[in-house]
């Protein structure tokens, strides 16, 4: 396969309606567009509510932005998405994680907080279908009913992206 994506990067001059808005704040903000962005804009009726739903999830309440985007690494390797596990590399760079602390997240917990996390967020990502008990017990007594519900749609977020980078070949810029 194509190391380009299987539909077209919509570029600044093609991007129309609201889309066109969201691309400039991009821009000025985080000095361009990224990838997974310009495809999905291909179709502005899911970019929109997705991005919308992405900001609310990915901010940093109630849970801390770290805990959310270690909880993306783990799901975007279980997923086995090169691409999201590149992007969150970068963010949690941004969050001064170091390189050797970024190989090892998933596999170091800092805490037991982390640990529930993490092991809650694999069994979502595994078998959401037939979640432990024992786990979901634990897990209700460590966190907030709002944070469970947050915790959850950190991992159907980045299971939702994951697939829709893989099936459509977006992959990392090679440095």
């Amino acid at each position: 396969m194509s190391d380009q994506p299987i539909v077209s990067l919509v570029s600044d001059d093609e991007i129309q309606g609201p889309a066109k808005e969201l691309f400039a704040k991009m821009t000025k903000a985080q000095g361009g567009v990224p990838k997974w962005m310009r495809v999905m804009a291909n179709c502005d009726d899911i970019l929109m509510p997705f991005f919308g739903m992405f900001k609310s999830t990915m901010d940093d309440s109630p849970l801390n932005q770290t805990l959310k985007w270690k909880v993306a690494m783990l799901v975007s390797k279980i997923n086995e998405c090169t691409y999201c596990v590149s992007v969150v590399e970068s963010k949690l760079k941004g969050f001064g994680l170091t390189d050797e602390q970024i190989k090892s997240v998933t596999e170091e917990p800092a805490d037991d907080r982390e640990r529930l996390a993490f092991e809650f967020a694999k069994n979502a990502t595994q078998k959401a279908y037939n979640m432990d008990v024992d786990l979901i017990e634990q897990v209700k007594k460590e966190f907030s009913e709002c944070e469970i519900v947050e915790l959850t749609a950190v991992v159907g977020l980045f299971s939702y992206i994951n697939r829709f980078n893989d099936a459509l070949n977006i992959l990392p810029d090679i440095d």
